[in-house]
């Protein structure tokens, strides 16, 4: 299956990334819609974050209006503001302030 974040490819992790916000929201709303092609799954945040899911069989494709850092070794994508700045570490994963 190939998995696709902001328009590039990226390794798919059996249980998914978990999302890092760098701006905490308070309220979210999720829509899902099934067609027979798949799943599109909306989020909205009160932080101003969209994120948009597609799901189908051969592939997963996220769009978020927003810079993103992919941590792999700790299976983490942070959604970055404005000013945050992304170090990488020693081991592989990131640091992020």
């Amino acid at each position: 299956m190939k998995v696709y974040l902001n328009g590039k490819e990226m390794p798919f992790k059996e249980g998914g990334y978990q999302y890092v916000y760098m701006k905490p929201y308070q309220r979210s709303q999720t829509e899902v819609i099934k067609k027979d092609y798949g799943q599109l799954t909306l989020q909205l945040y009160d932080n101003g974050v969209q994120i948009r899911t597609l799901v189908t069989v051969k592939e997963v494709s996220t769009l978020v209006n927003r810079d993103v850092a992919v941590d792999e070794v700790n299976g983490k994508i942070y959604i970055l503001e404005p000013g945050n700045k992304v170090t990488s570490n020693a081991d592989g994963s990131l640091s992020v302030e």
